[in-house]
């Protein structure tokens, strides 16, 4: 029962993130508006100590989709969770 309330939360949270910053506006820019420093920050980190294709492997196609997707995706994620769960989920 907990798990899918967070799960409405998490849809509800994207439903807002796509009437208010656009359905197509993508999850790069929106943390970019939010922090871009920080953004910066991750890519410096990402590619100095980890390794510096991962950065255009995975979080450059991560950073495209749009904003309202990465809170459907965890909001999914919950639902498939409480779904497994035997008992009251």
């Amino acid at each position: 029962m907990i798990l899918r309330t967070i799960a409405i939360l998490f849809f509800a949270a994207a439903v807002l993130t796509g009437f208010i910053l656009g359905w197509s506006h993508s999850l790069g820019s929106a943390l970019y508006r939010l922090n871009a420093a920080a953004l910066n920050s991750l890519q410096a980190g990402v590619q100095r100590y980890l390794l510096p294709d991962l950065w255009d492997a995975l979080f450059v196609p991560l950073l495209s989709i749009p904003a309202w997707a990465g809170w459907a995706v965890i909001g999914l994620g919950c639902l498939a969770t409480s779904m497994l769960r035997s008992g009251r989920g």
